[in-house]
């Protein structure tokens, strides 16, 4: 037989277990709001634009650790009313690793959807109708870049390797006037890893006036490119697909 003692020490775990519930329950409601909120709330100045470009790059990171591992990666996007649904991945046989992308890519196409149409500080837009394309094909533009581009002796001996990632601008004559880099390459010797950036956006460089401008409605307009550069010591550099 149960003494009320024993009953009130139930009644009390019970009341904490119930309060627990609610408590993550509300936790939950709130994140799901959060996040809501953050797909349906465009950027409004360019500092918001810069802080979500910075989020972007992040997620490319991401999305290039994944996918060094499967060469035959690809996605496609399901879309309605010009909001994303649903993003496919293929070529991925890890189960863990393909929903990782799934939800990073959609996180991704959502920011570049609330980025739509809006310039940066200098009228630089970081996405747009119809993206800067290279004139010819995407394979000879890897050709073009590939010739052109060096992997520093002193580097590649010191076993400096990894992706640089080479944020360019490309103005509404198909020109490259400005060109970065952006890498979470970890190296003791600083300079063989400048020589390696400088190495790339050089290569990128030797491609200007070949692109078909981005377009707002139909009107040319200077968009943002990011080509990734990928540095292998055990290998010859190469150039993984530009992830839209």
């Amino acid at each position: 037989m149960k003494t009320r003692k024993q009953t009130s020490i139930q009644m009390q775990n019970l009341s904490r277990s119930m309060i627990s519930i609610l408590l993550v329950s509300f936790l939950v409601l709130g994140l799901s709001y959060t996040v809501s909120g953050q797909q349906t709330k465009d950027a409004e100045t360019p500092g918001e634009l810069e802080a979500m470009e910075d989020e972007n790059m992040d997620y490319l990171r991401q999305i290039y650790e994944i996918i060094n591992d499967y060469p035959a990666f690809s996605y496609s996007y399901t879309i309605e009313d010009g909001k994303i649904q649903d993003v496919v991945v293929e070529g991925v046989e890890n189960d863990l690793d393909r929903k990782r992308l799934e939800v990073i890519l959609f996180d991704l196409k959502s920011n570049r959807n609330m980025m739509k149409n809006k310039a940066n500080r200098i009228g630089v837009f970081y996405s747009v109708d119809e993206e800067a394309e290279y004139t010819s094909s995407e394979s000879e533009l890897q050709d073009k870049v590939l010739n052109n581009l060096t992997y520093p002796d002193r580097a590649k001996n010191w076993g400096v390797e990894g992706t640089i990632y080479v944020k360019f601008v490309v103005d509404d004559n198909g020109e490259i006037p400005f060109a970065t880099t952006s890498t979470n390459i970890n190296t003791s010797v600083e300079r063989y890893l400048n020589q390696m950036e400088e190495q790339a956006i050089e290569a990128v460089k030797a491609t200007s006036g070949e692109w078909e401008p981005g377009k707002i409605d139909g009107v040319e307009v200077a968009s943002l490119v990011v080509m990734p550069v990928t540095f292998d010591f055990e290998k010859n550099p190469t150039l993984p697909a530009i992830i839209r």
